[in-house]
């Protein structure tokens, strides 16, 4: 009788034929790092969980895509959580070789061994808000995702040649003296709104994906806290440094947090910090554990609900 086979160890494998979906899944696994098997079926318009399942073991044997083992901690307190895959070696050279993408020259194994558990529970934060951003698009049928690759491509040359484009410097007067804090926003996305006029067809975002760990208000500025976000988000605003920086005349600044509770706390300390030189429409908030009938819904300082839309200034 044949035993269970290891979820971290590759099985002998066969040669395969690649598909369109093959593809499309080294694609999506090169653009937002990891991803889990419920991320692929919704980005590849699936139907069939079980066939899914078992593309993506085929895929791991090959090595074409890996399973880091890092997630195996969560895996061992969280109910049915789902497997979480990322770039394998194959997958990377077939993406440089045939659709000449620029990637990396590593091996990519050795380097989602490396990752450690909170980094990757970030960066599935990040993944489900992309997902769900690009399904929420998809299903509108009016709205494309402007990729933080094309804002980069539109912003003045000296953002381009920078180490790290998307981190730059802010001022926070704080206890009577100024200091300089770099911000650095979880994803920087776009929304090109295809039914509406040129210059009022474009809204940009800076989003924060906030697991509940994070201090919300420290009496010291230099340890990390939402509220110092805030105070560097109003600087930018204040300053236009979005402007300077990336040539974008609008964005506002969305926080995807772990509660109702957690929200009511983060907008109390808008109210506190920087009311007086950020407008509450800045600022939006949603809870990852409400059921939302689409990711475009949100709460706004004001504790309204509103939807993201295209500004009503020219960009």
């Amino acid at each position: 009788m044949t035993g269970k086979r290891s979820r971290f160890r590759r099985s002998k494998a066969t040669t395969i034929q690649l598909t369109e979906r093959d593809v499309t899944i080294l694609k999506a696994l090169e653009q937002h790092r990891f991803l889990t098997t419920d991320h692929l079926l919704a980005l590849t318009n699936g139907t069939s969980r079980q066939g899914i399942t078992r593309r993506l073991r085929e895929l791991y044997d090959t090595k074409y895509i890996d399973r880091p083992r890092a997630q195996m901690m969560a895996m061992a307190y969280a109910d049915k959580r789902p497997m979480m895959y990322g770039l394998g070696n194959e997958g990377a050279e077939l993406l440089s070789n045939r659709f000449q993408m620029a990637l990396p020259d590593i091996y990519w194994t050795e380097k989602n061994r490396r990752v450690k558990e909170k980094f990757v529970e970030h960066t599935l934060g990040i993944s489900d808000f992309m997902v769900s951003l690009e399904t929420a698009c998809s299903d509108a049928g009016n709205i494309r995702i402007i990729t933080k690759d094309a804002i980069l491509t539109a912003s003045p040359e000296a953002t381009r040649r920078r180490r790290h484009p998307f981190r730059w410097q802010t001022r926070i007067h704080w206890n009577n003296l100024w200091h300089d804090i770099a911000i650095v926003p979880d994803i920087i996305f776009g929304l090109h709104y295809t039914d509406q006029p040129q210059g009022k067809n474009k809204a940009y975002f800076m989003v924060e994906i906030d697991r509940g760990t994070m201090p919300i208000i420290r009496t010291d500025i230099g340890q990390t806290s939402f509220a110092r976000k805030l105070h560097s988000y109003a600087d930018t605003f204040e300053r236009k440094l979005h402007v300077e920086h990336f040539g974008i005349k609008n964005f506002r600044v969305l926080t995807v947090t772990t509660s109702h509770e957690r929200i009511e706390n983060m907008i109390a300390a808008y109210r506190s910090e920087i009311v007086e030189r950020a407008p509450a429409g800045l600022f939006l908030f949603r809870s990852k554990n409400t059921t939302f009938a689409s990711i475009l819904e949100w709460q706004s300082a004001t504790k309204h609900n509103v939807e993201i839309a295209p500004p009503t200034t020219k960009d």
